[in-house]
């Protein structure tokens, strides 16, 4: 899953997210040519949870109505099970690589006082 913070830019391309995972396999001294399945699947699964989550944004609603031979019945939205397969695929594809989010995305950074201090400072520039 993407992480939400100050230095987090959404990844747009399972290439993007290929390259990012190589980066942190080599970092951790874990990259091997055989992981190169893995590291493909990782990536197709980030990029889909992107997507996923994206269109969980934009509803207004967590079902929908479906029609079938019997009539209509309300469903949850597709959009929610898309992301529920892609995050489990996630945990599976980073338990076999050793990796963690922190490994991809990085630890969130906690602002502090000097932040504060900078971007005010930024507006006078």
């Amino acid at each position: 899953m993407a992480k939400k913070n100050a230095s987090y830019t959404p990844i747009s391309s399972v290439g993007e997210w290929r390259s990012l995972i190589l980066k942190a396999l080599k970092k951790t001294n874990r990259y091997h040519s055989g992981l190169d399945f893995q590291i493909i699947n990782l990536a197709a699964a980030m990029r889909t949870h992107d997507l996923a989550i994206n269109d969980i944004d934009s509803l207004d609603t967590v079902t929908i109505v479906e029609s079938n031979r019997n009539g209509e019945k309300t469903v949850p939205h597709p959009a929610f099970k898309v992301q529920r397969d892609a995050s489990d695929s996630i945990t599976r594809q980073l338990k076999i690589l050793g990796l963690t989010m922190d490994d991809l995305v990085g630890k969130p950074e906690i602002p502090g006082p000097l932040d504060d201090l900078d971007s005010k400072m930024q507006k006078y520039d």
